[in-house]
């Protein structure tokens, strides 16, 4: 699991990939990587 892997708690990644998501929303790069993820992807 991604969050055992950076070492952090579930939720606590889940809410710093919320903030990025919010923080980058209009960047043409993070919206292409973004892109690369499942729909599944929890954010």
């Amino acid at each position: 699991m991604v969050s055992s892997a950076v070492d952090m708690p579930k939720q606590e990644l889940v809410r710093a990939l919320a903030r990025i998501k919010k923080e980058h929303s209009g960047d043409p790069e993070y919206e292409a990587l973004r892109k690369e993820l499942p729909k599944t992807w929890p954010v």
